[in-house]
């Protein structure tokens, strides 16, 4: 049914309504997504990436490729190094462990579902302000709708015992919330060991609600506070990062490391730090 089926769509498209739900009744839901993506990715990609997955050798690039992310491309890339490329290096080594991811800014589900298959044995979570987002939970993927800059949100999502070995901020880009998240999750809900990611930096350098009203042109961000600024500035995320930096130098802490690439930001919390 499978070869039918993925050489039927891509040739005749279109499905009603009824014809879609019978397919997906017959298919049942796992191989109705996979169905849907090998149309969206071809055959060949789709059968490369069951392969990778099953044999444990699926890189964090061609995840992303995969599930639709858009951390691989040139948008997010420099020198032909994608973030992706870039996580891999830090990462490899948890692909097979039982580790709890939390991702800000969940806009499509996408990176969600990336960071599943890429994590086999671990839980994925996702924090945004947009209600609609809880639409794209599904196994071992969990959403929770608030705000990145609300500190009893962050402390009491998914219950507050469930400590994070990874957190990515792909949030509002807005170096106030950014820092928000960042002091509330980093010394209070990551692991000690783990990493922290702040990605899109350019974004700092921009007067984003005056120059780009993004409380109206980007996904999600009519729900903050229309009364807030939400443009930055980017001495603001500069001194947060050279304090950082001070206290790494003269050797007081949680913080391990401070690695810069290309629009963002890979942070190490010391293997024995306890909060308080």
């Amino acid at each position: 049914m499978w070869n039918v089926l993925a050489a039927w769509w891509p040739r005749y498209g279109k499905m009603t309504n009824h014809f879609r739900t019978v397919v997906k009744n017959v298919c049942g839901e796992r191989l109705w997504k996979l169905l849907v993506r090998a149309r969206t990715n071809g055959i060949v990609k789709t059968l490369e990436y069951l392969c990778a997955h099953h044999r444990g050798t699926l890189s964090l690039q061609c995840a992303g490729e995969y599930h639709g992310t858009d951390k691989h491309d040139s948008a997010h890339s420099f020198a032909g190094v994608s973030y992706l490329d870039v996580y891999d290096k830090y990462l490899h080594q948890l692909r097979g462990k039982e580790i709890a991811v939390l991702e800000i800014g969940v806009r499509d589900g996408a990176s969600l579902r990336m960071w599943k298959a890429y994590f086999k044995n671990g839980q994925i979570y996702g924090v945004d302000i947009d209600p609609r987002c809880e639409a794209f939970e599904e196994r071992r993927v969990h959403i929770e709708t608030g705000s990145q800059d609300d500190p009893k949100f962050l402390r009491g999502c998914f219950g507050k015992d469930i400590k994070f070995d990874l957190i990515i901020d792909d949030g509002s880009h807005i170096s106030r919330m950014t820092i928000a998240s960042f002091m509330t999750l980093f010394y209070e809900r990551l692991n000690s060991g783990g990493i922290y990611i702040i990605e899109d930096l350019l974004c700092s350098y921009d007067k984003l609600q005056t120059e780009y009203n993004i409380l109206e042109t980007w996904p999600g961000m009519k729900y903050n506070d229309p009364a807030k600024s939400y443009d930055n500035s980017r001495e603001e995320i500069d001194a947060f990062f050279l304090d950082k930096v001070h206290a790494l130098d003269h050797r007081s802490g949680a913080i391990q490391f401070v690695h810069f690439w290309a629009m963002t930001c890979v942070i190490g919390k010391v293997s024995k730090y306890q909060a308080g």
